[in-house]
């Protein structure tokens, strides 16, 4: 019993021995005899070392803990002053509060106790209170609390498996009306749709991802959004239009509304706005409006269709995510064509921002602010990709090809923006500039080095810029400019060069007289070629000759 602290203890401790325990149960003691109150809280404590256990001295006082904790057990006296268990127990099912409530009775009210089970008591003790049977009455709600669970939670599981198979019939259906495909027994489903009856608008959306390979919105999310976005206009309904593909996930909304006047054309500017803010973390929101139908029972396939095609023209930037089919007009029958043979004179004269600046001028005006058919952008930007190709292909390596064509089956399939379509082909005009350069600059290198072989192999000879230029096919004067920019010396400094290293080997060999060493080295005047010797080297041919001798009968 409650009044034997011995025992009390000595249960708790065996409890606590075999792995007896309530988790974090949440319980408040009613009671108004302080002692019985303590008592029952002690012991509870004990038997339950992780509940939250509060008390209170009367019902009224329980009550507004009760609103406060929202405890998962309530163990209450029913004979108690200002509010009496019974009417605690009245009070609790008028404020909807669901928790267990067991009532404390004494023998002599034992009928009193029953009436309140019947009432919806979970259960009841007799004074004096056995440990024992607090503890069985404390393991049976920890079980009654953890079965509710179970099921509370096997119920939502059921609710969302049925909303879920709700939905993809819902949008099966939906989508078969918009493509005209319904089955007989669909399209009497649909008639039977009252809200359909009425005018509306068909609005195409399409969330393009920031990146593929990060983690995307989810479907239904995406759908809430847009429904409860799009409902500002009146009744809608949203539905998924494709799955979350790798770049992008498209949606349908059919919403019932009146024409659209100048303030409610506002208004839907206004929605889109705040759904690019909402989304914006997942990617670019555009949405196309198609025309108004008296009828969306009749009209809603055709404006789908008008919707879906509006949305395409936000491939440009400028409609800021929103197009109407309504504000289309006739695209230009004879696009401007792109002079390709001028961009490819200014990437081979040098003039990389010239030719970035025509590309850009070139779209700019193919654009019409706004109104071509994207897919005419994208052959254009492709087709001025493939020329290039074809003019740069016997001047830079096969790797460049190979990137303009990647770079134009990319603006083909995969540009989704007028501006990501022009940043891919300054690229591609960068890389083929880059290229033409490099190609350039290993072809001057090349020349160079074939020139400086050709002044050694040729040094006895007479040898003049004039023959020299052209035997490489140059102008005299551009190659004496050419040599001298790449390297940093005159033709004729090469010359003089080559022929004092020529000397130096031969009167360092030692086998030939100083005149004849002048001839082999294109000198016929033997005292010219012994003042260019000294004035190269600082010293006479013969001083040169004498000099080395003994480093040569060294190494002999």
């Amino acid at each position: 019993m409650i009044d034997a602290p011995e025992r009390v203890c000595r249960h708790a401790q065996e409890a606590a021995q075999r792995g007896d325990g309530g988790g974090d149960l949440k319980i408040l003691v009613v009671d108004d005899e302080p002692r019985h109150l303590r008592g029952m809280v002690s012991l509870i404590r004990q038997l339950r070392p992780d509940a939250q256990v509060t008390a209170a001295k009367d019902g009224a006082a329980a009550l507004e803990q009760v609103k406060q904790m929202c405890p998962e057990a309530i163990l209450t006296d029913i004979r108690m002053p200002r509010m009496d268990g019974l009417a605690f127990l009245e009070k609790l099912k008028e404020e909807g509060i669901e928790t267990k409530v067991v009532m404390i009775s004494a023998y002599n009210l034992f009928e009193y106790a029953q009436m309140a089970v019947r009432h919806g008591a979970f259960d009841y003790l007799l004074k004096p209170v056995e440990i024992e049977n607090v503890k069985h009455l404390l393991d049976r709600i920890d079980l009654q609390l953890s079965t509710e669970s179970l099921q509370r939670k096997e119920t939502e599981e059921m609710k969302h498996r049925l909303t879920l198979a709700s939905s993809a019939y819902r949008s099966r259906l939906y989508l078969s009306w918009l493509n005209e495909s319904l089955t007989p027994s669909e399209q009497e489903e649909m008639d039977k749709t009252e809200w359909l009856q009425g005018g509306g608008i068909v609005i195409y959306s399409e969330l393009q991802f920031s990146r593929p390979d990060e983690e995307k919105i989810s479907g239904l999310a995406y759908l809430q959004s847009l429904e409860r976005g799009w409902s500002k206009l009146g009744k809608a309904m949203t539905i998924l239009h494709n799955g979350l593909e790798d770049r992008s996930c498209a949606a349908v909304t059919v919403v019932r509304t009146p024409p659209l006047a100048p303030e409610l054309e506002r208004r839907v500017r206004e929605i889109a706005a705040s759904l690019s803010e909402e989304l914006s973390t997942a990617g670019r929101l555009t949405h196309g409006i198609g025309p108004y139908c008296d009828s969306l029972s009749g009209g809603g396939p055709q404006a789908y269709r008008a919707a879906q095609t509006a949305n395409e023209r936000n491939f440009f930037e400028c409609w800021d995510g929103l197009f109407y089919y309504d504000k289309s007009r006739p695209a230009c029958d004879s696009p401007v064509p792109i002079d390709s043979e001028r961009l490819f004179e200014a990437l081979l004269g040098n003039e990389v921002e010239h030719a970035v600046d025509q590309c850009r001028s070139a779209f700019e005006r193919l654009s019409d602010d706004g109104y071509a058919q994207p897919s005419l952008m994208k052959e254009q930007a492709s087709l001025l990709l493939m020329k290039v190709k074809s003019r740069v292909h016997d001047l830079v390596d096969r790797q460049v090809g190979s990137l303009l064509t990647q770079a134009s089956a990319s603006l083909l399939q995969e540009c989704d923006s007028y501006g990501r379509l022009l940043e891919l082909l300054e690229t591609s005009i960068r890389e083929v500039y880059g290229a033409l350069t490099q190609a350039q600059q290993d072809k001057n290198e090349i020349i160079v080095a074939n020139c400086l072989r050709w002044i050694e192999e040729h040094a006895k000879e007479e040898l003049t810029l004039e023959r020299a230029a052209a035997h490489f096919f140059f102008n005299p004067s551009y190659f004496s400019t050419f040599i001298k920019s790449k390297t940093g010396r005159t033709f004729s400094e090469h010359v003089t060069a080559a022929r004092m290293r020529r000397a130096k080997a031969l009167l360092a060999d030692n086998r030939l007289r100083i005149y004849e060493i002048s001839a082999e080295c294109g000198y016929q005047d033997t005292k010219y070629f012994c003042r260019v010797f000294k004035k190269h080297h600082g010293i006479s041919p013969e001083a040169y000759k004498h000099t080395s001798l003994p480093e040569r009968k060294r190494k002999e």
